[in-house]
């Protein structure tokens, strides 16, 4: 049997890799070549639903499409004005993704992040906006690649400033800066910051007519810095859209909100707003450090922060990628509009929580994504959905020293000092 089921699979990987060569394969590709009357014909034993599964998980394919919750007042406006709009930055980045790997779903990726961008502003409306929202995926199931090509699509729309928060480590904002430079600037940050060669990367080996610019860099040190800001010297809301990748840290955030300042106006009730510069703002691990732990006024630093920097702009979309989403969502619908802040000597207002209010997205993973369900199984009493675990875990007798499952008030002052030897093997294993 398993000699038939190997046999059907390669016969259908021959079939698949002529398709393969003019588009992104799909699920319904894999089923369409699976029920192919010959195939079941030769085959009559070997479990259909299976071998579409397995295909499924060679050629990654996503399987399952996006679920959402809606605001009544989010209305979609993409499909009315995608044929006026060139998409001249996410052709590039669709080229890109295709050519840098030919097993990326990228039809898929397409779809789903004209299913966020629909949630997002239409950012030619006129006026003042604010929209929050959240799109929840898989840990390393692809929310980079997602948010790279919305950043995109977006760009190609309208959005003027791009702002990512990637995190509170200088390794993953650095890290993620180098796939903003690959997926959508097209230039080495780290050479344009430092005026030295113009190192064309990823997307930059296709040629757009838009130019991005961007005030932070690829390089360890490349944060946002006020001073090479002040000297890159490019408008923000004007041609050239521009991007910031930055640190969820208290020094970054306050020189960014100082530094934006200086393009905002006072409005009759002497609120200093930046105008008519359409700003996307990427929270991504949002559930880390961007959520207030305090009170209503004793607000933590860091979402304060946050709150502050889209309260500046009277245009903004923003939108937290997480995979741990549970945090977010048990943020209190109750904000104080009277909330103010100092920076550095200059009061701002603080304006709205970053509760997810307009919409949240939940990604399905690809079917080949292994994650906790798939290695432990689950099972819920609610709704009877479940799953077998993989068949690679060892239960261990072995308890010396002996360690207690739980920890409470009449173990925890008789505590072994070491932990069990077999939970050292485990970890070194």
């Amino acid at each position: 049997m398993e000699e038939q089921f190997q046999s059907a699979r390669n016969i259908c990987h021959i079939l698949l890799g002529d398709l393969k060569q003019n588009k992104t394969v799909s699920t319904a590709d894999i089923q369409d070549v699976v029920q192919n009357p010959l195939l079941q014909d030769q085959y009559p034993n070997i479990s259909f639903d299976d071998l579409i599964a397995q295909l499924e998980s060679d050629l990654e394919v996503y399987s399952k499409q996006a679920t959402e919750l809606l605001d009544k007042n989010v209305k979609p406006w993409v499909n009315n004005k995608k044929a006026g709009i060139d998409w001249e930055l996410w052709k590039r980045y669709k080229f890109y993704m295709k050519t840098k790997d030919g097993s990326f779903p990228v039809d898929n990726l397409d779809d789903l992040t004209d299913k966020i961008l629909d949630k997002c502003i239409d950012p030619t409306t006129g006026g003042n906006w604010d929209r929050r929202g959240m799109v929840v995926g898989n840990v390393q199931s692809g929310k980079t690649a997602n948010y790279t090509g919305l950043i995109n699509k977006a760009t190609d729309a309208g959005y003027k400033l791009i702002i990512v928060i990637a995190g509170i480590h200088n390794s993953l904002r650095s890290q993620t800066q180098e796939r903003i430079d690959q997926g959508y600037i097209g230039r080495n940050s780290a050479d344009f910051i430092l005026r030295q060669r113009n190192v064309k990367v990823g997307v930059g080996k296709f040629s757009v007519d838009t130019e991005i610019y961007s005030y932070t860099s690829s390089d360890s040190k490349g944060d946002f810095n006020r001073s090479i800001a002040s000297r890159i010297n490019v408008p923000i809301g004007g041609k050239s859209p521009t991007v910031l990748v930055i640190k969820k840290n208290k020094s970054i955030l306050e020189n960014l909100i100082l530094w934006l300042n200086q393009f905002a106006n006072e409005d009759d009730e002497g609120n200093w707003k930046i105008y008519n510069v359409p700003v996307l703002v990427i929270d991504d691990e949002a559930d880390n450090a961007s959520v207030n732990s305090g009170t209503e006024l004793d607000v933590r630093t860091i979402n304060r922060l946050i709150r502050t920097l889209l309260n500046l702009f009277n245009q903004n979309t923003f939108i937290g990628y997480t995979a741990t989403p549970y945090a977010n969502l048990y943020i209190p619908s109750q904000w104080s509009e009277e909330l103010e802040t100092m920076v550095k000597g200059q009061k701002f207002k603080v304006g709205e929580d970053l509760f997810p209010r307009d919409f949240i997205v939940n990604i399905p993973p690809p079917s080949n994504y292994i994650g906790a369900a798939q290695v432990f199984g689950f099972y819920n009493d609610k709704t009877g959905e479940g799953q077998d675990g993989m068949d690679i875990i060892r239960l261990i007798d072995d308890q010396e020293p002996y360690s207690p499952k739980k920890i409470n008030k009449e173990n925890k002052d008789s505590l072994p000092e070491e932990v069990p030897g077999s939970l050292e093997v485990a970890i070194k294993a």
